[in-house]
């Protein structure tokens, strides 16, 4: 009987071995864009009474204050959809040890235009430091205005003029409002095959 239980013992995955499974990779996908979803709940109307329950006073904004940790989250959660897409398809472990998201993306063998880059690279900003910490890395001047112009371009977009005029005008581009991002992570995760 003894032997039977440490045979038993010895055949079954480590508790890394049972953690590395893919489908824990996918699970905390999902969670991570549950918080996300919920984050942007918390952004909505009721804005006000959320803050006002959390304790924060009159004039606190979720939306100010949660906006970047939204996208954070967002990031993360495509990062890890990617990776258990790949962790499912036994790509090495080392390949997989990347935050770079375009990167993640064409290791998925998925065509990679300008928009998708974009806003892959933005969200990955976002994971490394826009969502965490006021400047990035080693930062300096350039860095800095090399993400505003990237967020300028992810989160705006022209307002058309009629005419030709010397004002230019920007409206949100919605590129990562909640429906969109669902959408986006939506396309990783039909790569994960359910078994």
């Amino acid at each position: 009987m003894k032997d039977d239980v440490e045979r038993w013992l010895a055949s079954r995955p480590t508790l890394v071995e049972d953690r590395s499974h893919p489908n824990h990779w996918l699970n905390r996908a999902s969670d991570l864009q549950a918080s996300a979803g919920a984050l942007w709940v918390a952004m909505g109307p009721q804005d006000a009474a959320i803050a006002q329950a959390l304790g924060y006073g009159s004039g606190y904004s979720m939306k100010v204050a949660c906006w970047p940790v939204y996208h954070m989250l967002c990031g993360l959660s495509l990062e890890l959809v990617m990776k258990a897409a790949l962790v499912q398809r036994a790509t090495p472990q080392r390949e997989v040890e990347t935050h770079v998201l375009h990167r993640l993306h064409l290791m998925l063998g998925l065509d990679l235009n300008e928009d998708r880059k974009q806003i892959l690279d933005f969200y990955e900003a976002s994971v490394m430091w826009a969502g965490r910490y006021p400047t990035p890395r080693n930062p300096t001047d350039e860095k800095l205005l090399n993400h505003y112009a990237l967020e300028s371009k992810v989160l705006t977009k022209p307002l058309p003029m009629g005419s030709p005029g010397i004002l230019k005008f920007r409206v949100s581009s919605n590129a990562t409002d909640w429906d969109q991002f669902s959408s986006l992570w939506a396309e990783y995760a039909h790569l994960f095959t359910h078994s």
